[in-house]
């Protein structure tokens, strides 16, 4: 289970980094397979910053645009001898490394983010997220989960990452319906954050609110949660 996690967590990072811009300007295609809302969410927010409504909400000016797609270039080289990295490692090794690049990324894009954008980045991030993102190690801090807690929460993401990497390897046909498989997409994240959301105290479910900041809405795109965020607890939500 910890294995199927940890490599979860890299196929979502790297797919962040060496994602190119689509066509017309500086929005950036939906990295493939990246369910439960993970995608855009983690890897420092590469993905959210990309999308024109995200740089919108956050002020985001030419300039600081300019910062982050040179970071992104210095990113993407720097991440194949990373990659390479973890493939000769343990779990363990590569848990630590990744946790050290993702740290680097939020250094460097701190710097080039006033105090406002990224605290409502970090706000973007969890409602892309999700519950999933109580996996997060800043996460579970935040929130004071005890090591039950985070067990559970390890134990439940991998579990419905397996499920969701099952369904994947369905949709791979020709013949498959698009629409049905999106669908128990959705179900399974719905059934995932109630699962995770269940392991918080009250005290804890009511901060995870409060982290979440205010609700946003995030363009529909194949792989992410309608309105981005978990039931009872972020933005809107459509139904797919």
């Amino acid at each position: 289970m910890k294995k199927l996690t940890v490599s979860l967590v890299v196929l979502v990072f790297a797919s962040a980094v060496f994602a190119q811009p689509g066509p017309g300007g500086p929005g950036m295609r939906q990295p493939r397979g990246m369910g439960f809302g993970m995608g855009f969410g983690m890897g420092g927010g590469i993905g959210l910053l990309m999308m024109p409504e995200v740089q919108k909400e956050l002020n985001i000016t030419e300039q600081q645009m300019q910062q982050i797609q040179q970071l992104m270039a210095q990113q993407r080289e720097q991440m194949q001898p990373l990659m390479q990295q973890m493939r000769d490692a343990t779990p363990e090794q590569r848990q630590k490394l990744m946790e050290q690049a993702m740290q680097k990324w939020d250094e460097a894009l701190g710097k080039v983010l006033q105090p406002a954008q990224k605290t409502r980045l970090r706000e973007l991030q969890l409602q892309a997220q999700g519950a999933s993102a109580l996996a997060r190690p800043d996460v579970a801090k935040e929130l004071n989960l005890n090591e039950e807690q985070r067990k559970k929460i390890g134990d439940i993401v991998a579990q419905y990452g397996q499920k969701q990497m099952q369904l994947w390897q369905q949709g791979r046909g020709p013949d498959v319906d698009r629409q049905a498989m999106m669908q128990q997409m959705q179900q399974l994240r719905q059934q995932m954050d109630k699962e995770l959301l269940a392991v918080l105290t009250a005290q804890q479910q009511e901060q995870w609110k409060k982290m979440l900041g205010k609700p946003f809405e995030f363009p529909r795109m194949p792989g992410m949660r309608p309105g981005g965020g978990p039931p009872g607890g972020a933005g809107p939500r459509r139904e797919l």
